[in-house]
């Protein structure tokens, strides 16, 4: 009888932490989207972000981008194309998840999911919002920091309509896309993370290399901080 009841008493505490956990991660979530900072440090050509302090950008190719938070890498894609055309998408929670909501904040939309993998201390983070989409992984310690700021980067995202219709417009001068399929289809085992990986499977985090297109962007950073 003894043995039961600690039984009980450990499945209700696992339960109750579980349950706080997320009650945490939806309050952080809202948090978030409900701050007024909406400045942004980086600017590409056709759109710039907001890169939170302690966030490093490590590479950028094309609008798919490899950043950094302590041993996290976080994959960043922003979608010029579904902004330029106004591709609005429906998103729907799941209750299946470890985390799941639906964000909106005045006209942006999208979600968050994070699921729990087979190691149990690893969380894959997968958040599309303000067209633009975030995928990483994280251990249970720098959780809430890498949804913090993959959120701040994701809301701040804003685009450069003149530069895109020269890009990509009816007014074009040149445009080549290298085309990465993450929102026109549905979840598969073959995510955004596994295709940068295999770009990036000859990098490691003390050698990162160094590229035509990282050239590009210290120059434009040079020039925005001028």
């Amino acid at each position: 009888m003894k043995k039961i009841f600690v039984l009980l008493a450990l499945v209700f505490l696992i339960t109750g932490c579980s349950a706080t956990e997320k009650q945490n991660l939806e309050t952080l979530v809202d948090d978030v989207l409900a701050s007024n900072e909406n400045f942004t440090n980086k600017n590409f050509s056709g759109y710039e972000y907001y890169l939170p302090r302690g966030v490093i950008l490590t590479n950028r190719l094309g609008y798919n981008s490899t950043l950094k938070y302590k041993s996290n890498k976080i994959y960043l894609y922003v979608d010029v194309i579904s902004y330029y055309h106004k591709i609005e998408k429906n998103y729907h929670a799941s209750e299946d998840l470890y985390f799941s909501k639906e964000l909106e904040d005045d006209e942006k939309r999208g979600y968050i999911n994070i699921t729990k993998t087979e190691n149990k201390d690893e969380y894959y983070i997968d958040i599309e919002y303000n067209f633009g989409k975030i995928e990483a992984y994280s251990n249970k310690e720098n959780l809430n920091g890498t949804v913090i700021n993959s959120l701040n980067i994701l809301k701040t995202i804003k685009f450069n309509d003149a530069v895109l219709d020269s890009l990509i417009g009816d007014n074009k001068i040149e445009y080549k896309e290298e085309k990465f399929d993450l929102f026109g289809s549905e979840s598969t085992d073959d995510g955004y993370l596994d295709i940068i990986d295999d770009r990036y499977d000859n990098d490691s985090d003390d050698d990162i290399l160094v590229d035509e297109d990282k050239i590009v962007i210290e120059a434009e950073e040079e020039l925005t901080n001028y």
